[in-house]
């Protein structure tokens, strides 16, 4: 038998079976081409809505950050205004304080006549501190007692002497006094004036004590002393003691005013 050569051998497959094989081969590809296909389409639908989703969330944000930039940019507005009206609150009660002291220190050399000198110290400590009781004493000639001389809320005669040096003081408010005068340092009440005296200031003259003024109570509608307050005893302090005793000696010597050649030999 005749042997055919290798190039020339044909395959024992059909025609028709290597069609329908390339056929079969070419649909599965076709179906899973269109089924990834389909599978990105999906995928990318998906993530377009999880970006549209993200989108929505930022614009959101933003628009909330942009709110709270115009909220804190109009709270800083507020704060700049309130800062602005506290500065000008400040400068207005700096000035009625200072109006506060000048009537204070005008009305004490208004007068060299005792008794308006002694109503005027009262209308201080009622009008300006909202003192409810109040008296003032003077030293006698031997410092040696406290003597109440005027009184306002309070009758002159229930208010008491003060012994001075007498070590064994048993009423508080005379204590206070005492201690005030010997040291010259005021007592003034910090917080709410629960108990008396509320305050008390020395007064002298130069450097010599001459007496004190005893503030029992305040007003209801005065709870507490304020700066003002402490600057206005003081200034009554260093003032109110020479303007009682020029009052008293104008007094004594019935508005007499002194003789140029006395005055001379004195100034001599």
């Amino acid at each position: 038998m005749e042997k055919k050569g290798r190039g020339s051998r044909k395959s024992d497959r059909p025609a028709a079976a290597v069609a329908a094989e390339l056929k079969e081969k070419r649909d599965a590809f076709l179906q899973s081409f269109f089924k990834r296909g389909a599978e990105l389409s999906d995928e990318l639908m998906q993530e377009n809505r999880r970006l549209r989703d993200q989108l929505g969330a930022l614009e959101a944000e933003n628009a909330e950050l942009k709110t709270q930039l115009a909220s804190d940019r109009a709270i800083r507005d507020l704060l700049k205004k309130i800062d602005q009206l506290e500065r000008v609150t400040q400068v207005e009660n700096d000035l009625e304080s200072f109006a506060n002291l000048y009537v204070a220190s005008f009305q004490l050399h208004l007068s060299l006549r005792l008794r308006t000198v002694i109503r005027h110290i009262k209308e201080l400590l009622q009008q300006l501190i909202g003192a409810r009781a109040m008296a003032i004493y003077l030293a006698d000639e031997g410092g040696q007692r406290l003597v109440p001389v005027a009184s306002d809320g309070i009758e002159l005669a229930s208010v008491a002497g003060v012994t001075l040096h007498d070590g064994a003081v048993s009423d508080p408010v005379a204590a206070v006094v005492e201690r005030t005068f010997l040291t010259g340092v005021a007592h003034i009440a910090e917080g709410a004036v629960t108990s008396e005296p509320a305050a008390c200031i020395p007064l002298h003259v130069e450097d010599r004590p001459i007496g004190a003024i005893v503030v029992y109570g305040l007003f209801a509608q005065k709870a507490a002393f304020v700066t003002l307050d402490r600057e206005l005893f003081k200034l009554l302090g260093a003032h109110a003691g020479a303007t009682l005793l020029a009052a008293y000696m104008y007094t004594a010597g019935d508005g007499r005013l002194p003789e140029p050649e006395a005055l001379r030999s004195l100034l001599e």
